[in-house]
């Protein structure tokens, strides 16, 4: 192997090492972008969450508004508010909260599943990016001929000069 070829070969190898660098650099910034978007949803559905307990509190702080008035007014008209028609008016605003807090929370469900889903989404795009990230850096690896043009070179003068004249195991 002339010395030129030896020339290229360690400039294609040099060119190898700047491009594993790049490789390392780009799946630095695959997972800084996927832990960037698990700390959105995460929050997402910390908020979700957070929603879901306000929307509940006014509803029952609604529920109590509704309660209390019904019981001033039959205290008003002087009927027993735990009896007969008024049992039947709290009993009924307490069946209606419950089916909107039933409501409530299958809905919070669903946007947390749905949270959920893309971050699933998420990780699968990230593992595809890493995949083809070292598939290409695989190939670079393919791109050079190591082993050949090594074994060119330690038969040529200069490898023997060199002192890499050595026979391997099997040759």
């Amino acid at each position: 192997m002339d010395p030129m070829s030896i020339f290229l070969l360690s400039m294609q190898a040099a060119g190898l090492v700047f491009n594993m660098n790049d490789a390392k650099n780009k799946h630095q910034m695959i997972q800084t972008g996927r832990d960037l978007e698990k700390a959105a949803i995460d929050t997402n559905l910390e908020a979700l969450n957070y929603d879901y307990q306000q929307s509940s509190l006014a509803a029952m702080k609604q529920l109590r508004e509704n309660i209390g008035t019904q019981i001033v007014t039959q205290a008003a008209r002087g009927t027993d508010s735990g009896s007969g028609s008024a049992l039947i008016l709290n009993q009924k605003s307490i069946s209606n909260y419950n089916a909107d807090e039933q409501t409530r929370r299958m809905n919070l469900l669903a946007k947390e599943a749905n949270l959920r889903a893309s971050n699933v989404l998420s990780g699968l795009h990230t593992l595809q990016s890493e995949t083809e990230l070292g598939r290409a850096t695989a190939k670079e690896f393919e791109s050079i001929p190591v082993s050949s043009a090594f074994n060119e070179f330690r038969r040529s003068k200069l490898g023997k000069e060199w002192g890499f004249g050595f026979k391997p195991a099997g040759e």
